[in-house]
């Protein structure tokens, strides 16, 4: 495949840390990317990087960021910027600079016209030029694109203006910029935020399908898996770059780490025959070469190097249960919400016991968060009862997280001025030892908060809200911004965690791990499904059918034309009746060679990769791609026949 871009020599600092060392990265076209790494380690850096909003530090040899004549990218960030001024329809201008300045010069031509100001000769020409600029750089076209986009995730109302938008709904924004743009490379930052599961699938049906180059930061896991076909891993510093999906990825650092815990056994047999040699004394030491000692250093920083790279088990974060006896805590009895002439929910019945490991689902709007509220005792039901034990204690960790303070350190803040970290169950742990299980540094636990990135923040504020003891922990979309070890970290403690959990959230893996029950929150009822998500999705994926039908059907006063009698007989000559019956076992062949293919390539050794293994890497690559495409005209010849039948 063609190369797009290569960047050499990259190093990134700033005043606390290292980002990147010395990195070489190359972009082909076509590569389907994703980015993982710790958060502040460098994921959206690189991509800033790439879109020449950061610059590099100044080393030599000098940083080289070598492009293609065709290259071009088009960013779509975490948050969208300057959302005051605009209506959605319009806010795709804000994206396309160029398109944007033409059009608030035809306005000014416009207005000027309109007002009988200037030339009107010069400003009917002026204008005429605009338009054709306009339509040569395909403005029209583009900004079909990006309504249809909006209306297919179901932004209706195009003159709201941008701030008034959800979350939800802004995130929408952002896909339809993002597939709509015309560039070659799409930089996608944490796309799925705040999104229902619907609009995820969707998103991610898009993604397969495109033929654009793109690079993705994501912490939602089957994302991952489903649209990305190699992965860049940001370490340290460095980056590893991995041809193959998500899964195969996972499958591969698993066997990297055996293959370390392996070196790292024999090294310390090594080290044990060595350290036993030295110790023998000087006279020992003297009949070996001087060497033999320098080797035995040698050996124990090559101990200490694998030991610092080996994947970190962190077990710490203790997760607190308060004891409480209680087996129900919460009891609703025909629970309604209205909001005006709108009702959200009615005669809602449900329970929450302890050990309830619950997630609670459904598409943007429909009251989640209100339920929680009413749970949590901050919103009052307009109809029904709500009954609870006396003081009972609900945590909520919201999506929407407080503001830390930016001076002080994630020391003073988890320690409150004390080196220990006390529970109000009495439990205490050093802060240090606490806040290695959120994954931070002994180096880091004592610099300012403001030095920290969004994602770190994130992290810290779980730290903090997990400190003590509730009957119910309710988690509002707990895996918005975090990384990938933190997720994994959170996912074990939750999946082991004894008391009762209440879950919403759209990271279908974090869901499927952790709760065992699932609600979902439709037509103003709650479906429960006591096998959890999988049991859910069933339903999920029925709900979505069922609208897709409904915007397919005709309106129901519509007279439909009558039936006509079809000629049964089929309209095949003999020769393509043999064809048409030949086809399935043709399609059955070639689809056993390309899931052989695909076993070969899962197969590769990417950590010993030499000239040799690259070669028979391209080759497997050619090869799936000339499978891929005989099976898709192998199809287009049986549904071809089909359709004349």
């Amino acid at each position: 495949m063609p190369t797009l871009c290569t960047l050499q020599n990259l190093s990134l600092h700033y005043p606390h840390k290292v980002i990147f060392k010395d990195v070489t990265f190359t972009l082909n076209q076509g590569d389907k990317i994703g980015v993982l790494g710790l958060n502040g380690h460098g994921k959206s850096s690189l991509f800033k990087v790439l879109a020449n909003q950061v610059t590099p530090d100044t080393t030599v040899p000098p940083f080289i960021y070598d492009k293609s004549k065709d290259f071009s990218y088009f960013y779509v960030p975490q948050e969208l910027p300057a959302l005051n001024d605009w209506d959605v329809e319009n806010f795709f201008y804000e994206f396309h600079p160029n398109l944007k300045a033409l059009k608030k010069r035809l306005d000014v031509v416009s207005q000027n016209m309109s007002d009988g100001e200037g030339n009107f000769d010069k400003l009917i020409n002026e204008q005429s030029h605009i338009f054709d600029e306009l339509q040569k750089l395909g403005e029209d076209r583009l900004h079909a694109q990006y309504v249809s986009y909006l209306k297919y995730f179901g932004v209706e109302n195009i003159d709201r203006t941008m701030i008034s938008l959800s979350g939800g709904e802004q995130r929408k924004v952002a896909l339809s910029l993002g597939l709509s743009a015309p560039q070659e490379l799409i930089l996608w930052d944490e796309p799925t935020n705040h999104l229902d599961l619907e609009t995820i699938q969707d998103f991610e049906e898009e993604l397969k399908n495109t033929r654009k180059t793109f690079m993705l930061i994501s912490h939602d896991r089957s994302l991952l898996s489903n649209v990305t076909e190699r992965i860049v891993h940001i370490q340290r510093g460095k980056l590893r770059s991995f041809v193959g999906t998500y899964d195969a990825y996972l499958d591969f650092l698993i066997e990297d780490q055996n293959r370390r815990e392996k070196e790292l056994d024999k090294l310390n047999n090594s080290q044990r025959r060595e350290t036993a040699w030295i110790r023998r004394g000087a006279k020992a030491r003297r009949t070996k070469s001087k060497k033999r000692i320098e080797d035995y250093g040698n050996l124990n920083q090559a101990i200490a190097n694998l030991k610092a790279e080996a994947h970190k088990s962190v077990t710490g974060l203790n997760l607190q249960n308060s004891g409480r006896k209680t087996k129900v805590l919460v009891a609703a009895e025909n629970l309604e919400l209205k909001f005006g002439d709108r009702t959200l929910f009615k005669d809602l019945n449900f329970s929450i016991a302890k050990g309830d490991k619950i997630a609670l689902m459904g598409r943007n709007g429909v009251g989640k968060s209100s339920l929680l509220k009413i749970i949590l005792g901050e919103l009052e039901p307009t109809g029904g009862k709500v009954t609870k034990p006396e003081n009972l204690d609900v945590g909520y960790f919201s999506q929407k997280r407080e503001a830390l303070k930016d001076n002080e350190t994630p020391w003073n803040m988890i320690g409150e001025g004390i080196d220990f970290v006390i529970s109000n169950t009495g439990d205490k742990r050093h802060v240090a030892s606490y806040l290695e299980g959120f994954l931070f540094s002994s180096d880091e636990i004592k610099r300012p908060i403001h030095t920290f990135s969004g994602g770190e923040k994130n992290r810290l504020q779980l730290a903090q809200f997990m400190k003590h003891a509730r009957d119910i922990w309710i988690f509002d979309e707990p895996t918005n911004d975090l990384d990938l070890e933190t997720i994994g970290i959170l996912e074990e403690e939750l999946r082991t965690y004894p008391g009762a959990l209440i879950i919403v959230g759209h990271d279908r893996s974090f869901i499927d791990n952790v709760t065992e029950k699932c609600w979902v929150l439709h037509d103003g009822k709650i479906e429960n499904f006591e096998a959890g998500f999988s049991q859910a999705e069933i339903f999920l994926e029925a709900i979505h059918l069922e609208e897709e039908l409904k915007k397919k059907s005709p309106p129901s006063k519509v007279a439909m034309p009558a039936a006509t009698p079809s000629n049964a007989k089929d309209k095949l000559s003999n020769k393509e009746r043999n064809r048409y019956n030949d086809l399935p076992g043709e399609i059955e062949k070639v689809e056993k060679k390309l899931a052989q293919i695909k076993e070969e390539i899962a197969g590769v050794d990417y950590a010993s990769m030499d000239k040799e293994k690259k070669t028979k890497l391209d080759t497997l690559q050619k090869s799936l791609e000339t499978t891929e495409a005989k099976l898709e005209v192998l199809f287009s010849e049986w549904s071809a026949f089909e359709s004349k039948l």
